[in-house]
C-alpha cells in the first residue's frame, strides 16, 4: 500500500512537473516571445505597399494645365516570392514585350534581393498588356498590378526643357532626403525638380495579405489586424507659373527646327512669359525611363537635349552688347552724342585690321547712328578711350557675368577684365581685346536670360528686375543683388530712342521686326562662332543670330530675346521670330480682354 502511494506521488509529481514545464514554455512562446513570433507570422502573409501620391499639377498664368497626371498601370513583383524565375520570365516576356533572356536576367537580380519590398518591372502598360495580365494572373506568382500616375505634357516638346521630367530617385537622393524612399518618383530637372518638395506629395501605405505563392488574397485587413492601419496618400500641391502656355507654343513653333533659345519677360515685374530651348525632347519618353546608354543613342539620332539654353547656354552676345557699351560711353562721357567717327569698313589697332560688318563702311557715324546701323568701327575706336576698366563695371551693373537669381539652374557667363585674364590666362590685357569686347566678341559670354534682363532695364526706364517663374501676389520684382540702383534716366532715354530707330528707321538693322500692330524697339546681334578667317559652309560654324527687343516702345510691357544658334544674321534669322511673338502677345491680350468683358456682361 505504501509502495502504491509512493508510486502515485511520483507519478503526480512528474505530471505536475510536465505541465509546469509545458506551461512555462507556452508562456515563453505566447507571452514573452508572442509579439516576436506574431510579427514573424505576419511577415510571411503580410506585405506593405507604398501607394504613390499623385504629383501636384502645374498651371500657366491663365489657369491652363500645362503639366498633370493620367492614370497608368505598373507591373510589380515581390522579390522574396520568386521561386521559379525561368518560368516567370517565360510567362511575362510576351506580356511586357521584353526578350525572355533579358527579362530572366532582371528577375534573377530582383530575386537576389531576398526581401518583401515590391519592385517595378514594367511601367505604364497598355490596355492589351493589362488584359493579358488579367487573363494569366492565376499562374503568375509574386506578380501584382499597381495603379500609378504618369505625367502628361499637353504641349509636348514646347515646354519640356523648362518644365523638366521625373524619374526614380537615385541612391544619393534617397540618402539625402528623409521623405524620399527607394522607388519614389522625384523631379529630375526644371520646374519638376525646383518645386519637387511641394509637387511630390506624401505616399500612402496599404497592408495586403498574400498566399504562399505571393498572390494577393486580401487587401482589406482592418477587421483581421486592427493594429495594422492603412495610410491615405496626400496629393502634391499645385503650382501656378508665370508662363503663358499659348505664347510659349507660338515661340517654340516660330523657332521651328533651329537650335536656340527664346525668353519673354514682363519688364514691369520680371515675370517670365516664355522660356523656349531647342533642341528639346519628348517628355513621355524620358518619364518612362531612359538608361544612360539609350539617352546617348537617342541624342545621336534625334533632335534631343536636356540643356536649358535660356539659362544654361552661354554665348558671345555680339552686337546686342553695344547697348551696354553705349551706356558706358555716355556715363563716362567718353562719347559726345553729337560728334562723329568715320567708318571706312575697318579699323587698325597696332597694325591689325578689325573689320566692320559692312565691308564698304558706314561713313560718318554719331552714337545714335552707330546703334541704329550697328557700326562696329565706331565702337572699336571709342572703346579704346574708355578702356576695359571703364567698360567692365557696366557689364556688371547690367548683371552680365552673374546669375540673375531665377529659380532655375543657370550659368553666370563671363564678363572678362584685366584681373580675370591675368589670373586665368597668365597674360596681360591687349587693346584689341577691348575693341572686341565692346562689340560682344572675344572672351565675353552671356545667357539669353541675361540679355533679356538687360533689355528689360532699358525698356522699363532703368530698373534691373529679378526674373521669376512662379505666379505670386507680389506686384513688383526685387532688384538683382549688386545692381539695385536705378540706371541713369538720361542715358536710358537716349538708348530708347536709338533702339526705336534701330527697328523703325530706314537703315535700321532690325527692320524685320517692324510691326503694324504695335511699336517695337530692339537691337540685332551677329556673334562669330569661329574666326572670320576660317571659311566653312557647315552650319555649325555659322554665326549665332541675336535679336533683343521690347514693345510697345513708349510704354513697354514685354521684352523678347531670340537667339538662333548658327542662324547667321540677327536681322534676318532672329528679328522676324521676335515680331511674331510680340504680335501674338498683343493679339492674345486683346482676345482675352474681350472674352473677360463678354463673360462679365
Amino acid at each position: 500500500m505504501e509502495l502504491l502511494k509512493r508510486r502515485l506521488t511520483i507519478a503526480l509529481s512528474l505530471t505536475v512537473l510536465f505541465f509546469a514545464i509545458f506551461s512555462a514554455r507556452l508562456f515563453y512562446l505566447q507571452i514573452y516571445k508572442g509579439e516576436e513570433y506574431r510579427g514573424f507570422s505576419e511577415r510571411n502573409v503580410l506585405r506593405v505597399l507604398d501607394l504613390p501620391a499623385p504629383r501636384g499639377r502645374v498651371f500657366d498664368r491663365n489657369g491652363e494645365k500645362i503639366l498633370y497626371n493620367k492614370p497608368s498601370f505598373n507591373i510589380r513583383v515581390f522579390p522574396k516570392e520568386i521561386t521559379d524565375a525561368e518560368g516567370l520570365a517565360k510567362k511575362l516576356a510576351e506580356i511586357v514585350n521584353v526578350p525572355e533572356k533579358q527579362l530572366l536576367k532582371k528577375l534573377r537580380k530582383i530575386a537576389s534581393l531576398k526581401n518583401f519590398y515590391p519592385v517595378t518591372i514594367a511601367k505604364d502598360i497598355s490596355r492589351e498588356q493589362l488584359l493579358l495580365l488579367e487573363k494569366n494572373k492565376e499562374t503568375l506568382e509574386s506578380v501584382f498590378l499597381e495603379l500609378g500616375h504618369k505625367r502628361f505634357y499637353p504641349h509636348g516638346e514646347a515646354a519640356a526643357v523648362f518644365l523638366g521630367y521625373t524619374g526614380t530617385a537615385d541612391p544619393e537622393e534617397v540618402k539625402t532626403h528623409r521623405r524620399i524612399k527607394a522607388g519614389t518618383q522625384v523631379g529630375k530637372t526644371g520646374v519638376e525638380k525646383i518645386f519637387d518638395n511641394e509637387l511630390r506629395g506624401i505616399n500612402g501605405l496599404q497592408y495586403i495579405m498574400v498566399n504562399a505563392h505571393g498572390k494577393v488574397i486580401s487587401d482589406s485587413l482592418a477587421t483581421l489586424l486592427p493594429t495594422r492601419k492603412n495610410r491615405e496618400m496626400v496629393q502634391g500641391k499645385d503650382i501656378h507659373l508665370t508662363i503663358d502656355a499659348e505664347l510659349q507654343k507660338t515661340a517654340n513653333d516660330a523657332l521651328g527646327n533651329e537650335n536656340g533659345a527664346i525668353v519673354v519677360m514682363d519688364v514691369r515685374n520680371g515675370e517670365i512669359l516664355v522660356m523656349v530651348s531647342r533642341p528639346s525632347y519628348r517628355p513621355e519618353h524620358i518619364s518612362k525611363g531612359l538608361s544612360t546608354e539609350k539617352r546617348k543613342r537617342r541624342k545621336k539620332k534625334e533632335h534631343f537635349s536636356l540643356l536649358n539654353r535660356s539659362t544654361e547656354g552661354t554665348y558671345p552676345p555680339g552686337s546686342v552688347l553695344k547697348i551696354i557699351t553705349a551706356f558706358a560711353l555716355l556715363q563716362e562721357k567718353t562719347a559726345n552724342p553729337e560728334s562723329s567717327v568715320y567708318c571706312p569698313g575697318y579699323y587698325l589697332i597696332n597694325g591689325k585690321r578689325l573689320n566692320c560688318w559692312r565691308e564698304e563702311g558706314h561713313g560718318h557715324m554719331n552714337l545714335h547712328q552707330a546703334i541704329v546701323e550697328s557700326c562696329d568701327v565706331y565702337f572699336y575706336k571709342l572703346s579704346l578711350k574708355l578702356g576695359v576698366d571703364g567698360l567692365y563695371p557696366y557689364l556688371k551693373k547690367f548683371g552680365l557675368g552673374e546669375r540673375t537669381g531665377i529659380a532655375l539652374p543657370e550659368k553666370p557667363g563671363l564678363s572678362p577684365s584685366k584681373a580675370w585674364k591675368r589670373k586665368h590666362l597668365k597674360e596681360p590685357w591687349y587693346a584689341g581685346e577691348t575693341a572686341m569686347l565692346a562689340i560682344g566678341q572675344g572672351y565675353v559670354t552671356t545667357t539669353p536670360l541675361q540679355v533679356n534682363v538687360m533689355t528689360a532695364a532699358i525698356a522699363n526706364g532703368g530698373s534691373i528686375v529679378k526674373p521669376k517663374i512662379r505666379k505670386t501676389e507680389e506686384k513688383t520684382a526685387p532688384r538683382i543683388t549688386g545692381a539695385a540702383q536705378k540706371l541713369d534716366a538720361k542715358s536710358v532715354s537716349f538708348l530708347k530712342k536709338a533702339l526705336f530707330d534701330a527697328v523703325n528707321a530706314h537703315r535700321g538693322t532690325g527692320i524685320y521686326a517692324r510691326s503694324k500692330i504695335t511699336s517695337v524697339s530692339g537691337k540685332t546681334g551677329t556673334a562669330q562662332v569661329v574666326s572670320a578667317q576660317v571659311e566653312s559652309t557647315q552650319k555649325r560654324f555659322q554665326d549665332h543670330a541675336w535679336f533683343t527687343s521690347y514693345a510697345p516702345s513708349d510704354s513697354a510691357e514685354i521684352a523678347v530675346t531670340v537667339l538662333v544658334e548658327n542662324g547667321g544674321s540677327g536681322s534676318v534669322a532672329a528679328a522676324p521670330i521676335a515680331k511674331k511673338i510680340i504680335e501674338t502677345h498683343f493679339r492674345l491680350k486683346k482676345e482675352r480682354g474681350e472674352s473677360r468683358i463678354a463673360k462679365s456682361e
